[in-house]
């Protein structure tokens, strides 16, 4: 939906999360968040910043008003009973706080909605709030980001609960329960109020420390909850990947060698008893890879043999 706060005068929703996590996934920063409300304040007019997400936002822009139907008719479904919906004409605010937020839609139910995270079940009733979302490289779990986002229009609208709608690659609609954390409001609150001091005193945030990475855990005794021979899982797993390995190098040779022989015979496309075999060679114009400005989630995966000693 439209950005319907005050820039630079009041803290808004899509930026809160970069505000308390310190950055986000498409770079911005929460030393860039802070420069850009002082420059904001003092006049300046700031360039168009979005070019690394704008295709994400353009997308969803255009399709949240499918997907909000679609979220709709699905709460109608799982709740038995009639839902309505509508998108708020204005923003959201705390004045006392500077902060303010525009809502995708606000739902009321007139049923029960019963919603599970994990282990934990919840049970919605009355007004709340919907976030739409359309994630491209969705992972199966609501984003740290979105939390902070609703619990942000929470505080704005004092609403107490809240639902995350987001259409995924896969064509499916994913329903995920954000009811209020006030541990999480009262850090959340602590962050702008710092923000906002350091707004007015001109001073920076600290430098981003990069994470140290992780020390491998020691699972050995953890190993039976597993279900499985975990032992004989990654032990097969480097035997398989030393002869793919292996296979993939014999097969580079014999393709050269038959691209060899079809050389000598003068052929590119042959045919003898039992195979067809295809050697042709053609010019393709070399192309450079281009990012496109969106950022997904990717895994690093790796098992290597350790000494047990």
């Amino acid at each position: 939906m439209p950005k319907l706060t005050v820039p630079g005068q009041e803290i808004g929703s899509s930026e809160g999360p970069v505000i308390v996590l310190h950055k986000n996934q498409y770079g911005d920063t929460r030393q860039k968040k802070l420069d850009e409300f002082r420059h904001v304040r003092a006049g300046v007019e700031l360039l168009n910043t979005t070019f690394l997400n704008a295709r994400a936002l353009r997308r969803g822009t255009h399709l949240e008003k499918g997907v909000a139907s679609w979220a709709q008719e699905e709460l109608e479904i799982l709740t038995n009973a009639a839902v309505k919906m509508w998108e708020p004409k204005d923003a959201f605010q705390d004045r006392s706080r500077k902060i303010g937020s525009s809502i995708d839609r606000i739902i009321d139910l007139e049923g029960t909605l019963r919603l599970s995270k994990g282990d934990q079940e919840y049970e919605f009733e009355g007004e709340g709030i919907c976030e739409i979302k359309t994630d491209y490289y969705h992972q199966g779990k609501v984003r740290p980001e979105w939390v902070i986002q609703v619990h942000h229009q929470m505080l704005c609208s004092n609403l107490t609960w809240g639902v995350v709608a987001c259409a995924d690659q896969k064509g499916h609609l994913n329903f995920y329960p954000v009811p209020f954390d006030q541990r999480l409001a009262d850090h959340m609150l602590a962050c702008y109020e710092e923000f906002w001091q350091l707004v007015e005193s001109g001073e920076d945030y600290p430098p981003i420390a990069e994470p140290d990475k992780p020390e491998a855990v020691d699972i050995t005794e953890a190993l039976p909850k597993t279900n499985h021979d975990f032992v004989q899982l990654c032990t097969d797993y480097i035997r398989a990947s030393a002869e793919e390995s292996a296979w993939k190098k014999t097969k580079s040779q014999l393709k050269e060698a038959i691209e060899f022989a079809m050389d000598a015979l003068d052929v590119e496309h042959a045919k003898f008893p039992g195979f067809e075999v295809k050697s042709e060679t053609k010019m393709r114009e070399r192309k450079e890879q281009v990012g496109t400005g969106e950022f997904y989630e990717t895994t690093s995966f790796s098992v290597k043999e350790i000494s047990s000693e």
